[in-house]
């Protein structure tokens, strides 16, 4: 089968069709879209090599299972279920666990995968497939206010209007949070205000303006610092950007304003299908372009580009 390789550059190469192993299924993907984390793993993230992506829609293709035929969206953390992390529901922070196109295990940036059927969710009729892509990052982006409950009372600051960020903000609209969205590229909070989003140029941001959380999806390093000098004393920093680099942050400033720090990782597939499903929350717009397999290469260069968003593959074109 054909797959996205990254061995310190991109190329396509002709790899084996994944051998599913027990309790796992063969998936056919139909549809991926290209992550922040992606982009990050090429620069020398996780020190990854091998087969990149782990956004996905699928088809399972393994006749003797009960899902065989069924179109799924998959979590991205498989766990062996029997550490003590497992056992005291932690599965996403498993001892020995594998991530999709991350750590240890073969992504989707090809024409098949194997994964655990215990991560498999079906995708509802009503949601197709360039819609069904966005389940992953959605679900991270729920997964700020299912690890705060957080009170709508409180007032964010969501710095960055990319892909995370955009759904984070949808998500905080959709809850009736006071909130406002950040970006310091105009065009990006223009795109995100275009949305209907309650978004501003980062420059129009005074020094003195403060909110009870901030959440960092800005996807660079500074972005902690940025986000620290914004919040009230016992605010709540929410960190959602993973990045190559690494950032010095005043440690003193945190034990002195009593701050709350809170990293917020992978989240809840169900309630992002529902929010799908509903269509209260359609990331339709988000979709800057989509990309054949065959011309993946070139998708790369399109997400590069600062003011893309979301770049979708069709496997099946």
């Amino acid at each position: 089968m054909q797959a996205l390789f990254f061995d310190n550059e991109l190329s396509i190469k002709e790899i084996p069709v994944p051998e599913p192993a027990v309790g796992e299924v063969l998936v056919k993907v139909l549809c991926s879209a290209i992550c922040n984390t992606d982009l990050e793993i090429i620069k020398g993230y996780m020190g990854f090599r091998g087969v990149l992506g782990h956004e996905f829609v699928g088809r399972v293709v393994s006749p003797a299972h009960r899902l065989n035929g069924k179109t799924v969206v998959g979590e991205i953390n498989c766990s062996c279920g029997h550490c003590y992390l497992c056992l005291s529901g932690r599965r996403t922070h498993c001892t020995t666990r594998t991530v999709t196109g991350i750590a240890g295990r073969q992504g989707v940036f090809a024409d098949f995968i194997a994964l655990p059927a215990e991560n498999l969710h079906l995708v509802p009729d009503s949601v197709p497939e360039h819609i069904a892509v966005f389940t992953e990052p959605l679900a991270a982006a729920v997964e700020i206010f299912e690890q705060m409950h957080m009170k709508p009372s409180k007032n964010l600051f969501i710095f960055g209007a990319g892909k995370l960020g955009l759904l984070v903000s949808m998500v905080a609209r959709l809850q009736g949070f006071e909130y406002t969205t950040l970006d310091l590229v105009k065009e990006k909070a223009d795109f995100a205000a275009s949305l209907g989003i309650h978004a501003r140029p980062l420059s129009d941001l005074k020094a003195d303006e403060k909110a009870e959380v901030c959440i960092d999806c800005t996807g660079s390093p500074e972005g902690i610092n940025l986000a620290l000098s914004h919040l009230w004393p016992r605010g709540t920093l929410v960190l959602k950007t993973t990045v190559a680099a690494t950032e010095k942050i005043d440690l003193n400033s945190i034990v002195i304003n009593e701050l709350t720090i809170l990293g917020s990782r992978c989240g809840l597939f169900n309630p992002a299908l529902n929010l799908l499903g509903r269509k209260l929350i359609d990331p339709s717009s988000m979709i800057s372009a989509r990309y054949s397999f065959k011309d993946i290469l070139q998708a790369f260069e399109s997400a590069k580009n600062p003011l893309s968003h979301k770049i979708i593959i069709d496997h099946s074109s």
